[in-house]
């Protein structure tokens, strides 16, 4: 459950959301605005076997208000890895949204639902595209089986046109994937994320690599850090290399470690720590946390 949560949290934003709306569907034209999103819980029950009640939930989904028409439903369904019988769960999804408007008052005409697939594996999503590919149909069935078509997006496979069409930090997230598919090494962004921690917990969710989130092993000094810490440190050039420019010899040693703790301190501040939440995590205390931020020229957050 929190593997799912995580994945969630950096679609949620109005702007990311219109963000990949805007480039997978539209190619870039600002058509959706995020301050024309509106959220809702996207939950849904249904009774099974037996007469037990189940619910089932999208990963994000959201209401578009336009000028031009009352409202739309639109959600986004996260997949890590192909499963052929997708389009069932999507058609579950948007009948519970439609099935949702009848209950409605007064209702005098619906409003469309869209669903989009966003296919974060390393192979293109080629078939089980549509419903009747899920059926075993007999042909003289065939002219009386409604078919219903799923879109799916293969971030992977996106071109570098595409990717800089991302305005959010959908685009990190994007190029990421790409990268990582043509095996080239991924190099962090030179501008830090405005959704930093939410950027780390979707890759950490969609990869399976917890050191995104949960830490990772600096071989030579030994310390435990995270992909957030790195990424500070990389983006600001703070960290092992000022610590290893300030000194000889006995004096590098002593400089890698203050690097690190500055770089450490420093990138839990930019995801939102208090002051107390970073001397829980680093066991310092807080009033050296404070003076440390201090000398970054960063304003103490106090819980």
């Amino acid at each position: 459950m929190k593997m799912d949560l995580q994945q969630k949290l950096l679609e949620d934003y109005a702007d990311v959301f219109s963000d990949i709306l805007n480039v997978l569907l539209f190619d870039g034209a600002q058509i959706i605005q995020p301050d024309e999103l509106e959220d809702f819980l996207p939950k849904s029950q249904y009774k099974a076997e037996k007469g037990i009640l189940h619910e089932e939930e999208r990963d994000v989904a959201k209401r578009w208000k336009n000028s031009q028409f009352r409202i739309a439903t639109i959600g986004l369904e996260n997949q890590a890895r192909y499963y052929k019988f997708m389009p069932l769960r999507v058609i579950g999804y948007d009948g519970a949204n439609y099935r949702e408007q009848l209950l409605e008052k007064k209702v005098k005409r619906a409003y469309p639902v869209i669903s989009v697939v966003l296919n974060f594996s390393m192979h293109r999503w080629k078939s089980y595209l549509h419903l009747k590919d899920c059926l075993d149909i007999p042909d003289c069935l065939q002219p009386y089986v409604n078919d219903y078509r799923i879109h799916v997006r293969d971030i992977a496979f996106l071109t570098d046109e595409q990717i800089a069409l991302f305005r959010s930090d959908f685009r990190i997230v994007a190029q990421y994937f790409a990268d990582r598919r043509k095996k080239r090494t991924f190099r962090f962004p030179k501008k830090v994320p405005a959704h930093v921690d939410e950027v780390l917990k979707l890759l950490s969710a969609v990869t399976g690599d917890q050191r995104f989130t949960e830490g990772w092993i600096v071989s030579e000094e030994k310390e435990v850090t995270n992909m957030g810490e790195k990424w500070i440190d990389e983006i600001e050039n703070r960290g092992v290399m000022r610590g290893v420019k300030q000194g000889v010899k006995q004096g590098v040693k002593q400089g890698v470690k203050q690097g690190i703790e500055l770089g450490e301190v420093k990138a839990y501040h930019r995801m939102g720590k208090t002051d107390e939440e970073i001397a829980v995590i680093t066991g310092k205390p807080v009033d050296s946390i404070r003076d440390i931020l201090r000398s970054l020229s960063m304003q103490p957050l106090k819980g």
